[in-house]
């Protein structure tokens, strides 16, 4: 059965810049009829960084929290360290397993 609704929220955005390298963070929150409970919000990241000559790499880590406080604790351990895109699945490994 294909999703009828899935709304999502910008949660928090956070934006940096370092060695010319400009780096996006963003905390997501959906709730969606294709979740077993469509009334428990999910939380996913985002990451993006785009280099000096304009080069951009995003990554998505969807769906991995439930907990509100977890996601907002990860999503500000990536940007306190500028994960990169590259980062982000090494270092929800760790965060899964740590």
């Amino acid at each position: 059965m294909p999703n009828k609704k899935t709304d999502y929220d910008v949660i928090r955005r956070e934006e940096r810049t370092e060695d010319e390298h400009r780096y996006l963070y963003e905390l997501l929150m959906r709730r969606g009829e294709n979740v077993a409970c469509w009334r428990m919000p999910l939380y996913s990241i985002r990451v993006n960084m785009t280099d000096e000559y304009g080069n951009e790499g995003t990554a998505d880590a969807q769906d991995v929290f439930s907990d509100e406080e977890k996601a907002l604790g990860f999503f500000e351990k990536l940007v306190r360290n500028l994960a990169t895109p590259i980062d982000l699945p090494y270092v929800l490994e760790d965060e899964m397993l740590g």
